[in-house]
């Protein structure tokens, strides 16, 4: 059986089973529902990849639609009947969650299905401007390992300046601050092109040094996702790897296979304790110091008792607050998931009036306009004080529903938004949107001339956000500031970064004598 086949195979054993033990956990008429929509929704995209070439051909957006189905309907699944724990707990309208989570994304397929037919790439067709042009200033090469290892460091650069500095100088930070995760992009690379690319033994071994201090970095800013994007870009990336390889899987592969999931498994408990300590930590971050916030966390990991206290405080939080993101037992998984946040924002949608959804309106056309510069909104003499915009839709939408007020940063739904301000006619509305969304996402891919279509370094280090975010957004606005302002700004900073790892690499590389190695410059065809 081919690796694709087993993949697939695989992932709809796996929801058969769990959808099998929601029949013992939880035999009521709302959950058996709720996980049969679940179920079906998951064998839509599964049997999609596996029907189609949507996975080899345009390879980005089929796996963000079904990085929305693991992130939002599968994953919860296979999570809570692993835990022993009711599919529909602790959701708000679980029926009207997962059938609209279903419904957008048959919508996505659909759409996807007619977008698939208009860009299919012609053999001799050359490409287009836009990718003949970011294929000149090297998106499409894949970085050699210097150039990856200064990236990296760049990006750590922008990592600290974006923690101690609040200024324009912090925000710059930020802005290239995605490169610190190319170094996790060798493995990629060296299982794309083989032996040639590197020196795995010492390259890995950097890696694992280089893993260690991130993760020091992560405690000391108290910033868990900082924690897992790398790892997570590995991962993801390789099941990215999986679905599309054509290669028979072997006995031995499927043994190493069981065993990495078994290892994943067995640091789901201390990485979940890890996840709670830093939390617990947290509260101290305005005024403690970075090293006093790596010994706090690492002397509430081995408090058992603060850990069970905090996760009880959350479950109470769950049961008595107008207002919580509490769905999984494992905080890992709260960071992993998206569920919760699609039940909270389409539940509050469901209780504007006429009137707030007036104000909703007006509120989304402010949000629209901040995502212009200042000298741009001063040149078109708009009025929008963007120091009054301080909150997020899931704060604006909670805030109009009685949940609390603004100013929380709680992360929102694009779909409960669109929900909220068009009703059922937003899933027509939302097809439109998604072929604009697939050709973002698309253009980090790129057909060479042998015919495969190869993921960029660039799609590489967003693979995480796109297989969370890379059809839905925390609102409706995030779809233009996606599309219109974070897909350029990331290529545009990617290219300058790489432009000086690159420069720095090489000179390096010529002061030291070594020999530098140029992978081979695959000739774009369209992809």
């Amino acid at each position: 059986m081919r690796s694709s086949r087993f993949m697939v195979a695989l992932f709809m054993a796996l929801a058969l089973l769990a959808f099998a033990a929601q029949f013992v956990i939880d035999f009521t008429p709302d959950n058996i529902a709720a996980s049969c929509i679940v179920l079906a929704s998951s064998l839509a995209i599964l049997l999609y990849i596996l029907w189609t070439q949507a996975i080899q051909t345009h390879p980005l957006s089929t796996f963000a639609i079904f990085g929305f189905c693991v992130t939002s309907q599968l994953g919860a699944l296979l999570a809570q009947s692993a835990s022993g724990v009711s599919l529909t707990h602790n959701l708000r309208q679980p029926l009207d969650t997962f059938a609209w989570l279903a419904l957008f994304q048959g919508t996505a397929m659909l759409s996807h299905a007619l977008y698939r037919t208009f860009s299919k790439p012609q053999e001799q067709q050359r490409p287009n401007i836009l990718r003949a042009m970011l294929q000149r200033f090297g998106l499409y090469t894949p970085p050699t390992v210097g150039t990856l290892w200064m990236l990296g460091l760049i990006g750590l650069c922008g990592q600290l300046l974006g923690s101690i500095s609040q200024g324009a100088v912090g925000k710059i930070g930020q802005s290239f601050a995605f490169v610190a995760w190319a170094p996790f992009l060798i493995p990629m690379f060296a299982a794309e092109m083989g032996r040639a690319y590197c020196d795995k033994k010492r390259n890995y071994t950097f890696l694992f040094i280089y893993i260690g201090l991130i993760a020091l970095l992560a405690l000391a800013a108290n910033a868990r996702g900082m924690m897992l994007s790398g790892l997570m870009t590995i991962s993801i990336f390789f099941m990215l790897r999986a679905l599309r390889s054509l290669q028979r899987v072997t006995a031995l592969q499927v043994g190493k296979f069981a065993l990495l999931g078994l290892l994943v498994a067995g640091l789901s408990i201390p990485l979940s304790d890890l996840m709670v300590a830093m939390s617990i930590a947290r509260n101290s971050r305005a005024t403690a110091t970075p090293m006093k916030m790596v010994e706090d966390t690492f002397y509430y990991v081995t408090q058992p008792d603060k850990l069970k206290a905090a996760r009880e405080s959350a479950t109470t939080a769950s049961r008595f607050e107008s207002y919580d993101e509490t769905y999984f037992d494992n905080p890992l998984l709260g960071r992993l998931m998206e569920t919760k946040f699609h039940d909270n924002a389409m539940y509050f949608a469901t209780r504007l009036s006429e009137r707030d959804q007036d104000r909703l309106w007006d509120i989304t056309g402010d949000f629209l306009w901040t995502t212009l510069p200042d000298p741009a909104l001063k040149a078109l003499k708009i009025k929008v004080d963007k120091d009054a915009m301080r909150f997020t839709m899931g704060d604006y939408l909670s805030h109009m529903g009685g949940a609390g007020d603004l100013g929380g940063y709680k992360t929102g739904s694009g779909f409960g938004h669109g929900l909220a301000m068009f009703g059922i006619y937003f899933p027509l509305i939302y097809f439109f949107i998604c072929p604009i969304l697939f050709m973002a996402v698309d253009v980090l891919s790129y057909r060479a001339a042998q015919g495969c279509v190869f993921v960029s370094a660039l799609g590489m280090l967003g693979i995480w956000k796109m297989f969370q975010y890379g059809i839905t957004t925390e609102s409706l606005q995030g779809f233009f500031m996606y599309v219109v302002r974070g897909v350029p700004q990331n290529i545009l900073m990617y290219l300058l970064t790489l432009w000086i790892a690159r420069t720095c690499a090489n000179a390096l590389a010529t002061l030291l004598g070594s020999e530098r190695k140029h992978p081979a410059r695959n000739r774009l065809v369209p992809g």
